[in-house]
């Protein structure tokens, strides 16, 4: 089963939005840490 555009669309700013909040961020910890729960947040999606 696909995505809509509009699910699609919502996807990507997600991930956008997750990237942009890494980069804010002062240590590789940190940045590492928002890496991880976005994996996270992409395999559970994936698994449904």
């Amino acid at each position: 089963m696909g995505m809509t555009d509009l699910q699609f669309k919502s996807f990507l700013k997600r991930l956008i939005r997750t990237l942009e909040e890494a980069e804010t961020k002062e240590t590789r910890e940190q940045v590492l840490a928002d890496i991880e729960k976005l994996k996270k947040d992409l395999m559970d999606d994936m698994l449904g």
